[in-house]
């Protein structure tokens, strides 16, 4: 009965484990097509309704939310509190929410662009730099949803199967 117990509890572990990195693959298409639509409102923030960066960073991130959102007010933070210049806060900010989100830290590498435009260029300029970065993470989206087509399931079995494996190596 003990065996039963410890075998159904293995199984049940490693299951959970494979499900959680199938839903990592998953959440990170959603999480990259909020990131692209904050960006856009970012870029109608600035261009048009001509607001200073730090607020404009915040009302993205207030209406983005998620991890998405938290970027965006971490950004603000730093710019803010910190003194430290756009491309600092935006890595900085990268950085803490790569960690704990689906996001990778590459996924904010187009917005770098962005972030060295925004104190020096002008709103053409500008306007050119939120387009790469915007068509940077629609590719980045689509790859994304490839690698989560191809690996999420390949997760789910992987963990299952360990766990059938280790009840079979250990009894």
């Amino acid at each position: 009965m003990l065996k039963l117990v410890g075998s159904v509890i293995i199984v049940f572990a490693t299951t959970l484990i494979g499900f959680r990195m199938a839903h990592a693959y998953r959440e990170r298409p959603r999480e990259l097509r909020r990131l692209l639509q904050a960006v856009q409102q970012l870029q109608a923030e600035v261009e048009y309704h001509a607001k200073p960066l730090p607020r404009a960073l915040i009302d993205v991130g207030q209406n983005s939310g998620g991890a998405c959102g938290k970027w965006f007010v971490t950004a603000a933070k730093h710019l803010q509190e910190d003194g430290r210049s756009v491309a600092e806060s935006f890595a900085a900010a990268a950085q803490s929410v790569a960690s704990e989100s689906a996001y990778r830290s590459s996924d904010f590498d187009p917005l770098d662009g962005v972030a060295a435009s925004l104190a020096t260029m002008d709103a053409v300029h500008l306007h050119g730099q939120f387009q790469l970065a915007a068509q940077a993470l629609e590719q980045a989206e689509v790859q994304a949803r490839e690698e989560a087509e191809r690996s999420a399931r390949l997760w789910q079995y992987l963990g299952v199967l360990a766990g059938v494996l280790l009840v079979i190596l250990l009894y």
